[in-house]
């Protein structure tokens, strides 16, 4: 056996990667969530597999980049019902199941790093509107996670069942989705470069997302008036961003190095 095969947590996450690809097949292609959830979750076991057969900082960078595709997928399944591609349901269910893995693999990076864990969460306050017991992921606590979500559900709505065949509509479906998903992974990450790095990039996504809504309107896909609430949630995920961005990025335009993979 190879080393990373005697791992139950490998055994977990190829479960979860053979489920995703059953859900995504039954999805619209157009949907940007789909091959971020394929490529996420096998993320997942490809790094934890590397990360069995390597040792020193380099296991622990590929346990991290495994633990950080784990937190990805939880947003991508929170994304998949605002869509109405799950079921809350479902979709309760599947992110229980994945937080097993999160937990296994929290646990399994401990005993590599033999290091005393700090908690994951970042300190943007909670969001009123959620109750603890409602919770799976510490990321879901954070106000900025949910009116990022509040957002693709705004945009569900806007976009109707026939809105991904515009082009502008697939762009703005794909940099939401980005904001969302690099929030999660980003709160994961133990590295505060790290984290900087995919919260950095989710306020990018904010913006690209607030640019694709003014073309949508110039070219007379919306009012600006219906424009303006969906402007109103980005702005807000932008702010909140901000406060946590340190201000020397925040003056150089946000230039960090290699961006993460999405």
């Amino acid at each position: 056996m190879f080393a990373h095969e005697k791992l139950q947590v490998y055994a977990k996450a190829l479960g979860f990667a053979a489920g995703a690809v059953a859900w995504v097949n039954a999805w619209d292609k157009r949907h940007a969530i789909g091959n971020h959830l394929l490529r996420a979750s096998e993320s997942v076991v490809a790094n934890l597999a590397e990360a069995a057969r390597q040792r020193g900082p380099s296991r622990l960078r590929s346990a991290d980049y495994a633990l950080g595709s784990s937190l990805e997928c939880a947003g991508c399944l929170d994304i998949a019902e605002r869509k109405g591609l799950l079921t809350q349901a479902e979709c309760t269910k599947e992110k229980t199941e994945l937080c097993e893995v999160t937990k296994m693999l929290v646990g399994l990076r401990k005993a590599w790093a033999d290091l005393k864990l700090k908690d994951e969460a970042l300190r943007y306050g909670a969001f009123p509107g959620k109750s603890k017991a409602s919770l799976t992921f510490h990321h879901e606590e954070l106000e900025v996670y949910q009116t990022a979500l509040d957002f693709i559900g705004w945009f569900v709505v806007k976009a109707g069942h026939d809105g991904l065949t515009h082009r502008l509509l697939r762009r703005l479906d794909e940099a939401a989705t980005c904001v969302v998903l690099n929030i999660a992974e980003g709160n994961g990450r133990y590295s505060e470069l790290d984290q900087r790095r995919f919260l950095e990039t989710a306020d990018s996504g904010a913006i690209k997302a607030a640019v694709c809504i003014d073309l949508c309107v110039k070219e007379g896909i919306w009012k600006e008036t219906e424009a303006s609430e969906g402007k109103t949630y980005l702005e807000r995920v932008s702010m909140l961003l901000a406060g946590f961005l340190p201000a020397r990025l925040r003056q150089s335009g946000g230039q960090s190095g290699r961006q993460p993979d999405k």
